[in-house]
């Protein structure tokens, strides 16, 4: 399942996505649906790989109905967390 916040408190007009199973393969398919640059997917930590999404990927991103949007980053990981996902 794919989740992302609203807004990244610290930087206005960009949003985190993370797969809730780490799966990079998932966040690579949902760069392209959304048409974000393969630049947005970050793997320098491999705990938590994600995507940084700002202008029309985030968007499109924020309007798909599989995506499951938090308004904050710290409810995102706190879901994140809860489920089994580990830090």
């Amino acid at each position: 399942m794919i989740v992302m916040d609203r807004e990244n408190i610290f930087a206005r007009g960009w949003s985190h996505v993370l797969s809730t199973t780490n799966d990079v393969d998932e966040l690579r398919a949902f760069c392209e649906r959304v048409g974000a640059p393969l630049a947005a997917l970050h793997l320098r930590n491999r705990r938590w790989p994600h995507l940084d999404l700002k202008l029309d990927p985030r968007e499109r991103a924020l309007a798909c109905p599989d995506v499951r949007v938090f308004e904050r980053t710290a409810d995102m990981l706190h879901f994140l967390k809860s489920s089994g996902r580990q830090k």
